[in-house]
């Protein structure tokens, strides 16, 4: 007879530890009150399903404990010697301890630096540390881990580009404890010579070591012979093997990073169960070689858990090896968990192993229920161990065993992929429909044969360096190959798919109809069934909800975006249709991509893939550099410019994509340009050509929008005296409800005349906080105070959102306070 399914007494503690973490974030409630909520109905619960006292216990004590925690991370007393207290724009003399491996970028270098003294005073609180190296005047030498450092900086407070929606930066800075960052330049670096000389900070400087030695040996690896023209698949096969071995990923490339989401590989990248499993697989050889050669062990019978037991050591030293991200203490804690099983001689249960490690690593660290990486992790190993039951209990693998492995492997990648997808959706925005097929063919080599040879190059690298080189160069050839594979798969558009950003309310319908709808078919529970077609209409229900929303508003909704000091809004009209004026962008060597990080990740969350047209007020960095992420990975119907033409690499990069997506390009002269949407009317005026402008700037293209008696004027960054030259333009009104601030407020734009023919009762500033260039102009500020205009500012007030009814308007800040 058939054992009746039952839920695994850990699953209720896991469940207590989530409950915990999210009630504990939401600060702004008692917590008594959160305590006392939860406590009924789980006693309900617990009194239904009969559980162990003691089960009962723990999850209350879980629950309390974590929620308790988590609100103590999440609104936090800081002391008047605590670093937040010190970000007003001064610079300080900084003492502190480097308590992080370093984090190698192209031209910058990233610590976590555990602050002891600021100035004369004692310090407290965690500061990221990027210090940026000039390569041609001195080689940079990382510092080390338990190093002793003063630098002399301002301290800035972590800060969110705030948009609905948006990435909560401030927030996953403060579940680590890091409130505030420091720049620095390598020279400016002192070095005082002193370490910390615990043991935990002697092994770690050890690890770090041993890691700086292997990414020299794998840079050293298969050079080209042209370094002049070095070969970009071979460069990144070896920021790949890095990963792969060491953690350290973020020598990868944007583009790479991009081909493996597209071909369903982002996994491999990530050090989780297959290299834990091994290392652990290796070290168990050794020391079983070793103690079947002692004769008390074997007569005893000892070797293989002593085996067992010594493997937890170098397991557990390879965790911290790599960075000990949640991926890696969940394959870590599971692999413990395993082994005590063994030592003990007692039965495995895959699930309950699962949820208790998620709930250990809750119980250590409660922020970890919001990193991607715990959430992806624990997300495909539990579809994949409910797949491979489902398989257990429905359907008979084939008794070949070659057969049998080749269906398991598919069977894994597709179990995986299952619960993976919305997690995917919502964070990435991404479907791999080939993944099944790439997972097939790489998967055995990369990570049955690249992993190996590269752990294998990190082991001999000191004992055997003519080895170690050997194999880190077959290695990286091997996985140049595979990179230029992955590129190729990546490059047809049907292998991937762009998708909007699923509700958590979409999520949890998802996740419980694939549960349900699989228990049914197993148990063949009517119960079961019936709450499969009640989840199957909810899920249609919701789907239809948020299209009509996005399809149908009914009204005019514009987005002006918090991109820093740039400009970018999403104009959404009454029957659906979108315009995109300009993406935000930085300049110099900022290597932020507004459009990839702001832009685009707003449109998926409006659940908007086509962009009806796309509006670039003019070349400028802080209103082109977004747009080549935006033109990548959405369908532009037409691209509206001006005649300027600029010599930058984004510009060039921006008309290969535009011309490569087929993207319609319309360049707009000094005759006005117009087309309407149902009710709502488009005018669009250039400027000069560029040989006859006197600036770019006042090129900019100007933007007016009517939908029915309400406007809103987009002028771009004119300045005064195209503003002279607008106010005599007969065949181009000006008058609107709402002004986009000209050049983000600056003083040589918003002249009286201009602002009288405009006549707004309200502006919008789109700038960055604390800019370089102190926008907004003091006097503006002033100027449009004097004439009773509203001011909205995305520096001090995050994004702003205008919706019309086509009669009046209303402006909600995002950032309330």
């Amino acid at each position: 007879m058939r054992q009746k399914l039952t839920l695994a007494p850990m699953f209720f503690v896991l469940l207590a530890c989530v409950t915990g973490a999210i009630a504990g974030s939401w600060t702004p409630v008692s917590l008594w009150i959160f305590f006392i909520a939860a406590c009924l109905p789980a006693a309900i619960v617990f009194i239904l399903y009969k559980p162990d006292k003691f089960i009962f216990i723990a999850c209350l004590a879980a629950f309390g404990l974590i929620m308790f925690r988590m609100a103590g991370i999440c609104a936090p007393d800081y002391s008047d010697h605590h670093v937040v207290r010190f970000c007003n724009g001064k610079p300080h003399r900084i003492s502190g301890i480097i308590n992080s491996f370093p984090k190698k970028y192209q031209n910058k270098t990233r610590y976590t630096v555990n602050c002891t003294r600021i100035n004369a005073d004692t310090g407290v609180g965690e500061l990221i540390l990027t210090v940026y190296h000039d390569f041609s005047k001195q080689a940079v030498h990382p510092l080390l881990f338990g190093e002793h450092i003063i630098v002399t900086s301002k301290i800035r407070a972590i800060r969110n580009f705030s948009n609905p929606g948006g990435y909560d930066y401030k927030f996953r800075m403060r579940l680590k404890g890091i409130t505030g960052s420091v720049y620095a330049n390598s020279r400016t670096i002192v070095q005082t010579g002193r370490v910390d000389t615990s043991s935990f900070a002697c092994v770690m400087r050890f690890l770090q070591r041993i890691r700086d030695r292997f990414s020299n040996n794998v840079a050293n690896a298969a050079k080209s012979k042209d370094e002049r023209q070095p070969d970009f698949f071979l460069n990144q096969a070896r920021a790949v093997l890095t990963a792969l071995v060491t953690g350290q990923k973020e020598m990868i490339h944007e583009k790479t990073r991009d081909n493996f989401s597209k071909a369903g590989l982002s996994h491999i990248l990530a050090v989780s169960g297959l290299h834990m499993s091994l290392v652990g697989f290796g070290f168990f050889s050794i020391f079983i070689c070793i103690l079947n050669r002692q004769p008390s062990y074997v007569i005893t019978g000892r070797a293989k858990k002593t085996a067992g037991l010594l493997t937890l050591l170098p397991l557990t030293a390879y965790a911290f090896f790599v960075g000990f991200s949640p991926s890696t203490q969940r394959a870590l804690i599971m692999a413990a968990v395993f082994l005590t099983s063994f030592l003990m001689e007692k039965e495995k249960d895959p699930l309950n192993t699962l949820y208790f490690a998620a709930s250990l690593i809750l119980l250590i660290d409660p922020g970890a229920l919001f990193s991607i990486s715990f959430q992806l992790s624990f997300a495909c190993v539990f579809f994949i161990i409910t797949g491979f039951i489902f398989l257990g209990r429905t359907l008979s693998l084939p008794e070949n065993k070659w057969i049998k492995r080749i269906g398991l492997t598919i069977l894994t990648t597709v179990f995986a992929g299952i619960g993976a997808a919305p997690v995917t959706a919502f964070y990435f925005n991404m479907f791999p429909m080939a993944q099944v097929g790439t997972n097939f063919v790489m998967i055995p080599i990369i990570g049955f044969l690249c992993l190996p040879l590269g752990l294998a190059g990190l082991v001999s690298m000191d004992f055997w360096p003519g080895l170690a080189h050997l194999l880190l160069t077959l290695d990286i050839h091997i996985l140049s190959y595979c990179l230029q594979v992955i590129h190729w798969i990546a490059g047809f558009d049907w292998t991937w798919a762009r998708v909007v950003t699923p509700r958590p309310i979409e999520i949890v319908i998802y996740y419980a109809l694939i549960l349900c709808f699989g228990f049914a078919i197993m148990e063949k529970n009517k119960r079961a069934i019936y709450l499969t077609f009640l989840l199957i209409v909810a899920g249609i229900i919701s789907t239809g909800q948020g299209m009509l929303k996005r399809f149908y508003p009914g009204k005019l909704v514009v987005h002006t975006l918090d991109v820093g000091q740039g400009n970018a809004a999403v104009i959404i009209a009454p029957d659906g249709k979108t315009l995109l004026i300009d993406a935000g962008g930085f300049g110099g060597r900022s290597s932020f991509d507004t459009g990839r990080y702001i832009v685009g990740p707003f449109l998926w969350k409006n659940w908007i893939l086509e962009l009806d047209a796309v509006i670039l007020t003019h070349p400028d960095s802080d209103h082109m550099n977004g747009l080549c992420f935006i033109f990548e990975n959405f369908r532009v119907r037409q691209w509206i410019k001006n005649h300027d033409i600029s010599s930058s690499v984004v510009f060039k990069n921006l008309m290969y994509t535009a011309e490569k997506k087929g993207i319609k390009s319309n360049i707009i002269g000094s005759a006005p340009c117009r087309f309407s949407w149902d009710q709502v009317n488009i005018s669009i005026l250039g400027g000069k050509p560029q040989h006859l402008a006197d600036n770019r700037n006042n090129n900019s293209l100007v933007t007016r929008l009517d939908f029915l008696s309400f406007s809103i004027l987009f002028p771009g960054d004119i300045e005064e005296k195209r503003e002279r030259e607008l106010v005599h333009t007969n065949n181009f009104s000006l008058k609107s409800n709402i002004l986009m601030a000209p050049h983000h407020g600056s003083c040589s734009s918003s002249s009286e005349l201009f602002l009288d023919k405009v006549s707004p009762s309200g502006v919008i500033i789109s700038c960055g906080y604390m800019n370089r260039h102190n926008f907004p102009c003091r006097t503006v500020l002033q100027r449009y105070r004097r004439n009773r205009m509203s001011v909205f500012r995305t520096d001090l007030m995050g994004a702003v959102t205008l919706q019309s009814d086509g009669v009046g308007y209303s402006v909600e800040a995002h950032r309330k306070n």
